[in-house]
């Protein structure tokens, strides 16, 4: 079977062939951009520690989500989101969860200069952090909100091991809440191994901050 075709025929294929290879520059060059603009949104509040920002890139515009302690801590995360290169708007759909914001500041700023520390490798609270929780359980039986018990480990090791380590830490806190009066429909025990680290791990001093355990406060109780 013999094909033959025009100049017109040849031209107006090759137009539509380079028209094609345009649209998918284009898609890709677009999903490259908001892959970069929405991972540089969440290095940019979790280095201010706004762990409870949700952040999602759609094209060059972001949606916040999450849950504010108040209405200065909602518009620093405007105004985070606005500053970094190539976000064109920000939509703020973070909700404010009023009172037990005061709760989140008030453990805060007791574990500023202390920690809750575990032995090495082990689910086992250090005799120096029980005092510790006990405060912790006293703020907390003062706020009518929900709590996440976030344990986290450095990169060192294998990643599921740290991860179910974790895990079990973030349990053992749990337990000792609520033989402290913590309501235990309150608490929420989650392991999340390496996978949120607040320091490089290439550093010891890095390593150390990366193991830690939070308080984080999820929302009123409206039950």
């Amino acid at each position: 079977m013999d094909f033959h075709f025009s100049r017109f025929e040849i031209m107006t294929g090759t137009g539509a062939l380079f028209l094609c290879l345009a649209f998918i520059c284009v898609f890709v060059e677009a999903s490259a951009i908001e892959n970069e603009i929405g991972t540089a949104a969440m290095q940019a509040v979790e280095r201010q520690d706004l762990f409870w920002v949700g952040v999602e890139a759609r094209g060059q515009h972001l949606l916040l989500s999450g849950a504010a302690p108040d209405y200065l801590a909602k518009r620093r995360a405007s105004e985070i989101a606005a500053a970094i290169d190539g976000v064109a708007s920000v939509a703020n759909g973070i909700n404010i969860i009023g009172e037990a914001g005061t709760c989140q500041w008030q453990i805060n700023d007791y574990l500023k200069d202390r920690t809750v520390s575990f032995k090495a490798g082990r689910p086992e609270l250090t005799e120096s952090s029980f005092p510790v929780l006990a405060m912790i359980a006293s703020i907390a039986r003062g706020c009518g909100a929900a709590f996440e018990v976030a344990a986290h480990t450095d990169a060192t090791g294998d990643a599921s091991v740290n991860l179910q380590l974790s895990q079990r830490r973030a349990e053992v806190a749990v337990r000792h809440l609520v033989q402290s009066g913590v309501d235990p429909a309150r608490l929420k025990a989650v392991g999340y191994g390496k996978a949120q680290p607040i320091a490089d791990n290439a550093t010891e001093a890095g390593r150390s901050a990366n193991r830690r355990l939070e308080f984080r406060i999820m929302g009123e109780d409206h039950g």
